[in-house]
This record gives structure tokens, sequence and C-alpha cells, in this order.
């Protein structure tokens, strides 16, 4: 998979505590875990980042498949749901359906007031686990009829591995193997890289080209407010930001706001880009 979506340019207004410059502040075993709290001093192996070049660009493909032209501007507003016990505890957290902690909710109703927030959003995606729902119910209560609930912003599911830490997995032959090529192996039970990085790959697509389509005048960019997971808006950043892949994109901590500004251009009449 390439490192940039076709035709994309992308910047990034980060949480302040991310600092784009900077190595992401894992070890190599927790880099591979989105819901990890990092501990400040550690550092990424860069080896064994997995190889993106195997991995297909169905967004390209889909442009190259309409052949018109197709352009939009968008800003996305990505919040990290509020923390857990699990995350508290840096255990993996993918597909179990866990609610927020009591004081993740304190601390969450301070998005509200954050400028982010501010003003009026052209679309609102959630991940449709409890503790997505149930971040974006103390954010911006108003919006919860009207958002659409889609399964492809989960988390990845981490099989047998979910509820566990690093600890208790470290000397298990499959975990080592899955740290060393996340893009070979796969947790039992759980998700393939392929089909973690293939659905959150799916929703860009769709909704870049939903925007495109979208008719009306438009003052500026078209803002889209998504509440996910940590993963997800790693592989988000990654895929719109050249240079920059899973491991390096660290994601923000929870209960805190990303802002990605997108301009797009698909395919063109008689060309493919």
């Amino acid at each position: 998979m390439a490192n940039n979506l076709a035709g994309l340019d992308a910047e990034h207004v980060l949480h302040p505590e991310y600092m784009p410059g900077a190595r992401n502040e894992r070890k190599p075993e927790e880099a591979l875990n989105p819901e990890y709290e990092p501990d400040p001093g550690q550092d990424v192996d860069p080896e064994s980042e997995p190889d993106p070049k195997s991995e297909p660009d169905p967004v390209n493909e889909r442009a190259c498949e309409s052949k018109v032209e197709l352009q939009v501007e968008l800003e996305l507003v990505l919040i990290r749901h509020g923390h857990t016990q699990w995350n508290a505890e840096h255990r993996y957290l993918g597909s179990t359906d866990l609610p927020l902690l009591p004081e993740s909710e304190v601390k969450l109703s301070a998005l509200r007031h954050q400028p982010e927030l501010a003003g009026s959003f052209w679309r609102v995606y959630c991940s449709d686990l409890r503790r997505c729902r149930e971040t974006l119910a103390v954010i911006a209560p108003s919006l919860g009829q009207s958002a659409v609930y889609d399964s492809r912003l989960r988390e990845m599911s981490f099989g047998a591995w979910e509820g566990q830490n690093y600890e208790q997995l470290q000397n298990n032959p499959s975990y080592r193997s899955w740290i060393d090529d996340p893009t070979a192996f796969a947790p039992p039970g759980g998700e393939s890289w392929a089909v973690f990085t293939g659905r959150v790959e799916s929703f860009l697509s769709d909704l870049l080209h939903t925007a495109a389509e979208a008719s009306g005048p438009r003052n500026g960019p078209l803002r889209v407010l998504i509440v996910t997971h940590g993963g997800v808006i790693r592989q988000m950043l990654a895929r719109t930001t050249a240079g920059l892949g899973f491991r390096e994109a660290a994601a923000p901590p929870p209960g805190t706001a990303t802002t990605v500004r997108l301009r797009w251009r698909g395919g063109e009449e008689g060309s493919c880009h």
C-alpha cells in the first residue's frame, strides 16, 4: 500500500502532546498496540515496520475506474475515544466492547469547548463500539442521532490476545512472529493486517468520493467529525501523509482531537492519477 492516497495532500493540526517530527515513543512490541499508553524515552525499531508495498491502493483504483474529475477539500476532526479500564491497564483492546470509565466522561466534557468542535459538520461518523458511542454522546450529544455508526471504524481485533498485556504475551511464539511481521501473521482468532487496513481504506475511499460528488456551494472545506480508535487514527494519518508509516503515526491520547485537512483530486477524464 502506498504511503499517501493518490492525488491527496494533507496537513495536520495535531494534539500538542504529539510532535510530528519526533520518533514514536514505543517499544516495537507496544507500537502495534493501538490502545497502549506510551512511556517517554522509548524508541521504535525502524526495521520492524511493516512493508507497505504489498498492500493494494483501492482508492487509486476506484479513481482510475471512474475516470471523471473528482475534487474535494475536507477537514477531518478525528476524536479518539476516552479511557476504558483496559486502556488504563495497558491491555490489548480491539473488538471487546468495553464502556468508558466514569472519570473519563468528566475529562471528555472539556472537549465540548475545544475549537475543533466549534461550528457545524457536514457528516458525523462513529465506530459502533460502545466506548466510541459513549464518547460522542459526551462531546457532542446533539449529533448522536445524525451520526453514521460504521463498523469499518472499529479497532483492529486482537482475537485471543484481547485483554492481555505485553508481559503476558512476550514469550508467546505466535505473538513474537506477529510483532516481527504483522503483515504476514495475525492474532489467533483476530484480524489480519490486510483486513484491518482494507476496511479503513474502504471507509476513506467512500468518504472522499461521497464528498467529491456532493452538490451545493462550498465556503471552505467540508468538515467531518470521526469518533474512532487509536489504531484507526494512526492508519488514517499514515494513509494521508507521504513518508509517514503506521508505526510513526502515534495515536493521540484517549479523549483528544486531531485535525487533518485534506485536498484531494481523483481521476480525470482520459487519464489516471
